[in-house]
Parts: structure tokens; sequence; C-alpha cells
């Protein structure tokens, strides 16, 4: 047997990139939501759901791999998310506030 390199792992949860973005396919995703909350996901349903996420500026869609897979930039998705929980947190705040001050 002639010596080989060892073959590289496949990374299953994102990685860090060489330009400081968090890139990930769909499939690597899925594991990794699965792995963390203990379900199983249809990945279809989770890619589209991925694909709205990225209509609405939350995530944004990269490329394709040659296999047909997204690759998703992650970089700025939890800044973006936290964002607009907090606005529509505020917003609800400011509601209610204004609800409590109207019953008075």
């Amino acid at each position: 047997m002639a010596n080989r390199p060892p073959t590289p792992s496949i990374q299953s949860s994102p990685v860090q990139t060489t330009d400081e973005r968090v890139l990930a396919t769909t499939s690597q995703l899925a594991r990794r939501v699965e792995t963390l909350l203990d379900c199983r996901l249809d990945e279809r349903v989770f890619e589209e759901l991925l694909l709205e996420l990225d209509r609405g500026d939350y995530v944004e869609w990269v490329t394709v791999t040659r296999n047909g897979e997204y690759v998703w930039d992650l970089t700025d998705s939890p800044d973006r998310i936290a964002e607009t929980v907090a606005d529509v947190v505020v917003d609800r705040l400011v509601d209610w506030l204004d609800g409590d001050r109207s019953a008075n």
C-alpha cells in the first residue's frame, strides 16, 4: 500500500473561512440543528426556510456546491435576527404601555 496523506474529514458544523465569514451548506446546518435540538429535520423543508430567511436578509445564499447544495453565509445572521427580535419586542412593549395608559 502506497503512503498517502490522510483523507480530510468533512466538518458537520459551520466553518470559519479565511476571510472571516461563516459558511455552511444546508446539510451541515441541518445536522448541527439536529444535534443541538435532538430532533430530525426534513432537509427540503429546512432549505425552504433558509430560502425565506434569505429573502428577508437574515441569511445570505452564496453559491451552490457541485452536488447542488446551497452554501449559506451566516456571518451577520445573529446580529440581523437579534435586531429584528429586539424591534418586535420594543414594538410590543410600546403597544402594551400605550394600552395601559389608555386604560387609566
